[in-house]
């Protein structure tokens, strides 16, 4: 008789995770602090839960809901407070089970999750959810009811970025496709990055800094007021200036920024040096 093996799914928590990276941490015990930070971002590499699911019990909680793709499962953590380093914390998990520190946004499809998880990460909208937030976590309502970029806002930007949505998608791509969890992810999104992504820190940074630009532009905010909403995040600029001697994050958003009125001025697609680098 042959007797049948039960599948279990790595469950994971909010501490597990950073914007853009569902393997940023790893637990080595049972307790709440027993977490290492990982630095192994291979395309194999895993980080390894405190707690295992089984399949059948996960794909039973996820059947409840409707998804739009089942490459990923988009997720924001639930804990936060508007004094830490960065309040929004977005990342792709792999299809599966993510515990309650996770609030999923679950119906839109892959491309449609790219859109979203670059405005959650992205400084404007961390600066939003800021004003709001009075408690250790992030209320669901809340969440909600903070501005969303429609689908048709993307195709009035595509003077600026020839192609905003797929300008933004591909900089997604890169920086979810360099797990092998989320290859079909990646694959999904139909961009010209095909998996695996070499985990290089300098081009992710790059790409974070133009999709930051880029969603203060979409929003309508002032040069003045990216400055404003910049300096409003103490702990990035401290860490800044320790690595570099300046508030290297700020000034290359403004650079960028400028770059991209001028692209509006001249009639002109911005185009940076990071294009052929992801053609």
């Amino acid at each position: 008789m042959t007797q049948q093996v039960e599948r279990m799914l790595p469950l994971y928590e909010g501490k597990m995770g950073w914007q853009y990276d569902h393997r940023a941490a790893g637990f080595v015990g049972l307790g709440d602090t027993d977490i290492l930070h990982n630095t192994d971002k291979s395309d194999d590499a895993r980080v390894l839960p405190r707690y295992w699911v089984r399949e059948e019990v996960a794909h039973d909680r996820l059947g409840r809901r409707r998804w739009g793709t089942e490459t990923a499962l988009l997720g924001f953590r639930r804990v936060a407070r508007n004094t830490d380093e960065r309040t929004v914390i977005a990342s792709l998990l792999p299809w599966g089970a993510a515990s309650y520190g996770w609030i999923l946004s679950a119906g839109p499809d892959a491309q449609a999750l790219a859109l979203l998880i670059a405005q959650y990460n992205s400084y404007p909208f961390d600066y939003m959810l800021r004003q709001f937030l009075s408690q250790p976590s992030v209320p669901q309502g809340t969440f909600s009811q903070l501005p969303i970029l429609p689908r048709e806002a993307f195709d009035e930007m595509d003077d600026v970025f020839g192609g905003t949505a797929e300008w933004i998608i591909r900089r997604v791509a890169v920086l979810t496709g360099s797990g092998n969890e989320l290859h079909a992810y990646t694959r999904a999104l139909e961009s010209n990055i095909e998996p695996p992504v070499p985990w290089v820190a300098d081009t992710r940074y790059r790409c974070r800094l133009e999709l930051d630009a880029a969603f203060f532009y979409m929003f309508g905010i002032s040069r003045d007021d990216v400055d404003y909403i910049m300096e409003s995040f103490p702990i990035v600029k401290r860490k800044d200036i320790a690595a570099h001697g300046t508030f290297r994050s700020k000034d290359m958003i403004l650079e960028i920024y400028d770059a991209m009125q001028a692209a509006i001025d001249t009639g002109t697609p911005y185009r940076s040096a990071l294009e052929e680098e992801l053609a």
